[in-house]
């Protein structure tokens, strides 16, 4: 019984070290090649982080480029109302057969409609619906020009120096073939502050 004691307790040394091992590794690795994406691909300005490449923010001002629908509940950490609210991100769980789910698409195309008066083809996909996630934090090329007449009309700013900012921050097909270009939200929202208030 004892030898068995014995061997469980050495069994579980040898795990528990592996496991630290591990952890030690793949941390040392990361902060050494990966630093950037090892920490949550933030991106700060003048020490202050804005927010991440890869989670989605919510813009809703008329100057700022839209992103992707968010399905977005508040939750409370400390039972008092300003700074302490958490802003909580989920994927919508509705089937796209399913008639609640239509008639939030149909909604979301009459709103956007209304705030885009200028732009006259068809509100694109990617504006009216989640991402699998619901943290999207990139839009196709399509829906962001979509919205250039609106943050030109509304910072005042001609609409080539609109699109010139989404240009600047739009992605290519990964490795040339893979998806399709797509444009970074918060990237050209904080570009876009910097040019114009």
């Amino acid at each position: 019984m004892i030898k068995m004691f014995t061997k469980s307790l050495l069994a579980l040394a040898v795990i528990t070290l592996v496991c630290i091992a591990y952890t030690a590794v793949v941390t040392a690795v990361g902060q050494t090649f990966f630093t950037n994406k090892s920490n949550g691909s933030l991106i700060s300005e003048k020490k202050t982080i804005k927010g991440s490449a890869l989670i989605a923010q919510p813009f809703t001002s008329k100057k700022y480029l839209w992103g992707r629908q968010m399905s977005i509940t508040l939750g409370n950490l400390n039972g008092v109302g300003g700074e302490n609210n958490t802003m909580y991100s989920a994927a919508s769980q509705l089937s796209p057969s399913s008639r609640k789910y239509q008639a939030l698409v149909k909604s979301n195309d009459q709103v956007i409609k209304r705030l885009n008066p200028a732009a006259k083809q068809a509100v694109p996909v990617d504006l009216l619906t989640d991402s699998g996630s619901g943290l999207d934090p990139e839009i196709s090329l399509q829906a962001a020009r979509y919205q250039v007449k609106r943050i030109a009309a509304a910072r005042k700013l001609s609409q080539a120096s609109v699109q010139k900012v989404i240009n600047n921050y739009t992605k290519n097909r990964t490795f040339g073939i893979l998806g399709e270009p797509r444009v970074n939200v918060l990237e050209v929202n904080l570009a876009l502050d910097k040019i114009s208030s």
